[in-house]
This record gives C-alpha cells, sequence and structure tokens, in this order.
C-alpha cells in the first residue's frame, strides 16, 4: 500500500470512529433528529436483542429518530465506544464496534442500571461526509442491578 492510500485508510478509520462516538454522544444526550442525520436517507438500524425476542429493523431517518424514544425512560444513558475494527474489503467500509450502554431508571426500591453489552456491525456510505447505510447492533448480554454509589 502506498503512502497516499495510507493516509486514505487512517483517514477513514478516524472519521468512521468519530462516527460511532457521534451516534453515542447524541444517544445520550437524547438528539434523536440529530442521530438519525448520522445515516444516509434511507439508513437502516438492526436491533438484535438476542434470544428469543424479536430483531427490530427501521429504516429511514424519520424511523430512526422514533427508535431513539424507548430511551427517553432513563434518567440518563452512557455508551462508552470500545475496540473498533475496521475492514476496507470489498465494496463498502465495514466495522465492528464494541460499547457498553448503561441506562439509570428509578424504581420504587431504589435506582437501578441496566447495562448491555453491544456490539455494532456498521456498513458505512460516504457522500460528502461518512454516514451509516447500516447499523446493526448485537446484544452479547445484559445485566440489570441496583445502582451504587
Amino acid at each position: 500500500m502506498h503512502r497516499g492510500a495510507r493516509v486514505d485508510a487512517l483517514e477513514t478509520r478516524l472519521a468512521v470512529r468519530e462516527l460511532a462516538e457521534r451516534y453515542a454522544s447524541h444517544v445520550d444526550r437524547r438528539r434523536d433528529v440529530a442521530t438519525a442525520e448520522l445515516f444516509i436517507e434511507d439508513g437502516t438500524l438492526v436491533i438484535e436483542w438476542g434470544g428469543e425476542q424479536a430483531t427490530t429493523t427501521v429504516r429511514g431517518r424519520a424511523a430512526i429518530e422514533a427508535a431513539m424514544k424507548p430511551l427517553d425512560r432513563y434518567r440518563v444513558t452512557q455508551h462508552v465506544i470500545a475496540n473498533q475494527l475496521v475492514d476496507f474489503s470489498g465494496e463498502r467500509v465495514r466495522a465492528e464496534t464494541y460499547c457498553t450502554a448503561s441506562h439509570v431508571y428509578d424504581t420504587a426500591e431504589g435506582p437501578r442500571v441496566f447495562v448491555m453489552r453491544i456490539r455494532y456491525l456498521d456498513t458505512f456510505a460516504h457522500d460528502d461526509e461518512w454516514r451509516f447505510a447500516q447499523r446493526h447492533l448485537v446484544v452479547d448480554w445484559t445485566e440489570d442491578r441496583p445502582l451504587g454509589v
């Protein structure tokens, strides 16, 4: 790989990493419109809970924006992005990104935290900037426990 191609690959890696981080920030701040705008116009969000629970698929920015509304039930959320492997093979750029998502909510017995270990399987498209063509959220496991101070 020549120098120009290496620079392009590094710039792309940084851009898709920033896209994943921006998604986490927008979700945590309940910026639903901004979250949806990270996708191409007819982008797809797939949520795979695993086990016997149904997989949800939504297409288009308006549907993605609406899919964020269930997060409003939580007092606060924090999505922490970890490992990210970017794949340049094929016609599109793809990545697998690990995330720990914590969701704090209140109950009669006190505050609790619902923690999800997530892998995002992303496919990206580039027009004026990098966006998600598809974001496939895979829930590997969850835990629900009292919130410690």
